[in-house]
């Protein structure tokens, strides 16, 4: 069974990678950054750590997407209440609930996914 692929598309801001600061532009080099990329991106898809086979979307955007799910979850006292509070009193009495506890093994680990 063939699973559906979904186009994507990625937007390159500052290439720091793939081209050195000192090179000259010309078109070959930019169709060989955009193949050295969308290569990378490619491999990428098949590191995710909930899934044994590529996904569809590159993983740093699935974690992002799954720890600010988490991160809303945890936070949820803080976003609850009404619309037409302000921000300030919102936070402010929000805040007496405390940090959430992470044990101290988990740390530094992906612990979310």
């Amino acid at each position: 069974m063939l699973g559906t692929s979904r186009p994507a598309h990625y937007t390159v801001l500052h290439d720091e990678i793939f081209r050195s600061p000192n090179a000259q532009t010309s078109d070959a080099a930019d169709v060989a950054a955009a193949n050295q990329l969308e290569k990378l991106t490619f491999e990428m898809c098949h590191l995710f750590g909930r899934a044994t086979k590529a996904v569809s979307i590159c993983p740093p955007a699935y974690y992002a997407d799954i720890l600010c799910t988490r991160a809303r979850v945890y936070l949820s006292d803080m976003f609850e209440g009404s619309d037409t509070q302000s921000v300030t009193s919102a936070t402010s009495s929000n805040l007496g609930t405390g940090p959430i506890d992470v044990h101290e093994n988990l740390k530094d680990s992906m612990f979310y996914i």
